[in-house]
């Protein structure tokens, strides 16, 4: 399930990129999303979760970027965050898209400042704040239909997950 899911998200992303154009209202950030929905799946085995996080990341930035090893340290901080977040809130699919929502803000704001230290390129703040509100609406439609999907296989399935 955990790999089929991340198959899916990362394929999507890449047939999104490649169709809808930059700058538009639809931003996909699925891998994201991803993580999200994958982590009530590795049953409480932390070290695990954040070990997949590294590796999603390094994929990322092989597939979509051309900076090595940024995208698997700020996965690899997105997922410390939605570890902490799900000890707080309970897996239903309201906390999913929260907990989306919470994890590509990060994901864009650490992406962002990192950048902008290493001076690899220089932003506003405006193009930030764009960028976060371009993002949010595709994908927090695909964390709800992922989590639905998700959610029905693994009760019919009877996969465990922690709630």
């Amino acid at each position: 399930m955990i790999i089929f899911i991340i198959i899916l998200s990362l394929l999507l992303e890449n047939i999104m990129s490649n169709l809808i154009p930059m700058g538009t209202f639809f931003n996909p950030l699925f891998s994201i999303v991803a993580l999200v929905i994958i982590y009530p799946y590795f049953n409480n085995d932390d070290l695990r979760f954040i070990k997949f996080c590294a590796v999603i990341g390094l994929i990322y930035d092989i597939i979509f970027t051309n900076t090595l090893f940024l995208n698997m340290i700020v996965f690899i901080v997105v997922g410390l965050t939605i570890k902490l977040i799900n000890i707080i809130l309970s897996n239903n699919f309201i906390n999913v898209m929260v907990i989306s929502f919470i994890s590509i803000v990060i994901y864009l704001i650490l992406t962002y400042l990192i950048l902008v230290i290493i001076g690899y390129k220089t932003f506003d703040f405006n193009y930030l704040f764009s960028t976060i509100s371009k993002s949010l609406l595709s994908n927090i439609i695909y964390s709800f239909v992922i989590y639905i999907i998700t959610d029905k296989i693994s009760k019919k399935h009877k996969i465990l997950k922690i709630d």
